[in-house]
């Protein structure tokens, strides 16, 4: 199965990281990223809520919802998966590019990367739970428009055989796709591959 790696924003793929600037509005609030609802949700009906919304970065909202000195909710454990999935989904939801670009990756392998999270990421070394990862590729598979289809660049293929309709059937697929999604596809599986073989 063709893997697709993500974490940071600026690379390929970066829509599908909770930092990436996608605002979303739930409950009848505008939180700047993903990241922000999260962390503001472990002190919801706090002033904490409030004031992780506000804060200008999702690093700082990140830092923010990792203080232990705040009085993180009872039942967090029991519900941050299904606030994350909601966050998820509303951003989807609301972003049209992010929308088409997930819907785009087919049933390629969704990996969020980092030795930074072994929960929601796959821990930099595949030990890792990759949730994060794991809740988009269902989502994915619930979108309007989702096939499964996906078609990697000609080197991903182990054979020759069927080489010229291949990529005539991978052609008429890629010119379907939005354009957002061309350019993460172009971007992760061939200029990255250029410059990083």
């Amino acid at each position: 199965m063709i893997q697709i790696k993500f974490y940071e924003t600026n690379k390929p793929y970066g829509c599908f990281s909770n930092f990436s600037k996608h605002p979303i509005e739930l409950d009848n609030k505008r939180w700047a990223t993903v990241e922000h609802y999260f962390q503001a949700m472990k002190f919801a009906n706090t002033s904490f809520e409030e004031e992780i919304r506000l804060l200008r970065t999702p690093m700082e909202a990140a830092i923010a919802g990792r203080d232990r000195n705040k009085p993180l909710r009872k039942d967090w454990e029991e519900m941050k998966e299904a606030i994350m999935r909601r966050a998820i989904a509303a951003k989807c939801e609301q972003h049209e590019s992010v929308r088409d670009i997930l819907v785009s990756t087919g049933n390629c392998l969704l990996i969020e990367h980092t030795k930074n999270d072994s929960f929601w990421g796959d821990g930099g070394d595949g030990s890792g739970q990759n949730k994060l990862g794991q809740m988009l590729m269902e989502i994915r598979s619930e979108l309007p428009g989702y096939s499964g289809v996906f078609y990697p660049p000609l080197p991903y293929m182990d054979d020759d055989a069927g080489k010229e309709a291949y990529l005539i059937e991978q052609q008429s697929w890629f010119m379907s796709i939005s354009k957002e999604a061309q350019e993460e596809y172009s971007r992760y599986f061939i200029t990255s591959k250029l410059l990083h073989p």
